[in-house]
């Protein structure tokens, strides 16, 4: 295991886990947050707001990429149904070529840590990124993780986020809601008569 690494951030409450295991292992590491999936721009803000306030709390440094949604749109929406390995081999891109740049000799994701992430293609992407940027790629099943992240999201009071992030994402998570009829609360229905 490298003892430093640049590590890609892909929100707040997914980030925990992987910071406090790496740095029990003994790996330094500076966080970055790229991630031009996130949509709406409110949404983004949410996220990269409470990332900062969760680098605060556990004293770490995160890089911040600059903001440009439009190139991931345009591509999600040219092919939905194969959207999320372009997606996370995009962010994975970025942030090898900015270890490279930054003179960090390895690079992971918190990617690795969430539930509903394609974890193969993720490795693979990693590990192919790597290879070609002369690198390594951290890889660490931090599912493992994933209750204590949780937990401590929740207790830390961290914004914790309905989907993955892209509109399609959000459309997914709540397509069976946007099926069913509008449902009105019984103390705003006015009464007859």
């Amino acid at each position: 295991m490298a003892d430093r690494l640049l590590l890609h951030i892909c929100c707040g409450p997914c980030a925990i886990a992987p910071i406090l295991h790496l740095r029990e292992a003994g790996v330094t590491l500076t966080g970055l947050f790229y991630n031009p999936n996130i949509q709406p721009a409110m949404e983004y803000l949410r996220r990269r707001d409470t990332l900062a306030a969760l680098a605060a709390r556990l004293d770490f440094e995160v890089l911040y990429a600059d903001y440009d949604p439009l190139p991931h749109l345009r591509r999600s929406l040219a092919d939905p149904a194969a959207r999320c390995a372009p997606c996370t081999g995009e962010r994975l891109e970025y942030a090898a070529s900015r270890a490279v740049e930054l003179g960090f000799p390895a690079f992971s994701s918190t990617l690795l840590y969430s539930r509903y992430q394609d974890h193969d293609t993720i490795r693979d992407q990693g590990y192919a990124l790597a290879a070609g940027h002369g690198l390594t790629f951290h890889y660490q099943d931090f599912r493992v993780y994933w209750d204590e992240g949780v937990t401590l999201s929740r207790e830390w009071q961290l914004y914790r986020q309905p989907y993955c992030g892209c509109v399609l994402s959000e459309l997914d998570r709540y397509a069976k809601k946007l099926r069913r009829p509008p449902v009105v609360p019984p103390a705003t229905v006015p009464p007859a008569g």
